[in-house]
């Protein structure tokens, strides 16, 4: 599954002490990282059952994505997935200052890294509210690949989430977490400052389009089916409003329409001149309709700012087909705007 529609412009790691007043982005306690990878043929039958469950909930959204015949090789090989075990990713948990909070985030690197190197940031944000689909020590296998190709990678878990401190607000308060973040990667001594970059998946593409309004300065940005249209997607899922939008955003009764235009990325990209945006979206997505990447690249446009929009045909939330592809047109697009 390969098909695609492509839119272009252009051991314990040592406690840190905190200091009385900690700043911004300070790192307060790091410990290293839990970890518990499944062996490769369950990391695959896991991955055809998440992918099965997908399709079936995506009926009654009118999307049929192909069958999972093929997904397997679509995947990870038993090699490349054996090699990641074998030679993991160095990680650690880390708290980290955020407006008078400690917030978790999950810091992954090369296991060596040679004397006065300094390696480019990634900041990861991920989707989901509260503790699901918060990042974990294992994710992305310890984002091999990106650690592979020369990247420090940082998994913000906003605030309230993984047991740190204070509430997320689902595009609210959080987001000064994921601007504070980009200070914890240049307190990094191994991390490049001059090349902080981002990107979000799902619920964290909204993340990253808000914290770029909010002042979070990285070289470049990226998205992964990300959710920009919250009026969209709230006639879409009633369920999300009901259970978590309603919940987590403060006086959403007040003004619900205020509070889901606050929290649209489309509407950061119609009025904020972003960094050049690599949006990266499946037709066959229930969860999250591609009409938000098309809008928000429609928006970009018009704004005269670079960007580039991949539309994989008949791929799902988190473009499992193309995971391969995925990572490197990110690869690619965060090396483009590196300073050297």
């Amino acid at each position: 599954m390969s098909g695609k529609l492509i839119f272009c412009i252009f051991g314990l790691v040592a406690t840190t002490a905190a200091a009385t007043n900690p700043t911004n982005g300070q790192i307060i306690s790091s410990t290293a990282c839990e970890r518990h990878p499944p062996g490769y043929d369950a990391y695959v039958a896991t991955a055809i059952k998440q992918y099965e469950s997908e399709a079936a909930r995506g009926a009654s959204f009118g999307v049929t994505p192909p069958p999972p015949t093929g997904l397997s090789e679509a995947l990870a090989s038993r090699a490349e997935y054996d090699a990641w075990l074998a030679h993991p990713t160095a990680c650690r948990r880390v708290l980290y200052r955020s407006d008078g909070l400690n917030v978790a985030a999950f810091i992954w690197e090369p296991p060596a890294i040679a004397t006065n190197s300094r390696l480019p940031v990634i900041l990861a944000l991920h989707g989901g509210n509260r503790d699901e689909a918060k990042w974990k020590g294992d994710s992305a296998t310890g984002m091999a690949r990106l650690v592979a190709a020369g990247f420090i990678v940082i998994g913000v878990q906003y605030r309230g989430v993984d047991a740190g401190e204070g509430q997320e607000q689902y595009g609210g308060e959080e987001v000064r977490d994921v601007v504070n973040a980009v200070a914890l990667a240049k307190s990094l001594p191994e991390a490049d400052p001059r090349n902080i970059f981002m990107f979000g998946a799902s619920r964290g593409g909204m993340e990253a389009y808000l914290a770029l309004r909010a002042g979070a300065k990285v070289n470049a940005a990226a998205t992964i089916s990300g959710l920009t249209d919250l009026e969209l997607e709230a006639k879409r899922h009633p369920d999300w409003e009901a259970q978590n939008w309603r919940v987590l955003i403060p006086n959403y009764d007040a003004d619900r329409a205020a509070a889901l235009a606050r929290r649209s990325g489309v509407v950061v990209a119609r009025t904020v001149d972003l960094p050049p945006m690599l949006i990266l979206h499946g037709t066959a997505d229930w969860r999250v309709d591609p009409r938000d990447s098309y809008e928000t690249a429609e928006a970009l446009q018009e704004r005269r700012r670079p960007y580039e929009l991949h539309m994989f045909a008949g791929d799902v939330h988190g473009l499992v087909w193309n995971s391969r592809e995925r990572d490197r047109l990110m690869i690619d697009w965060f090396r483009k705007y590196m300073v050297h």
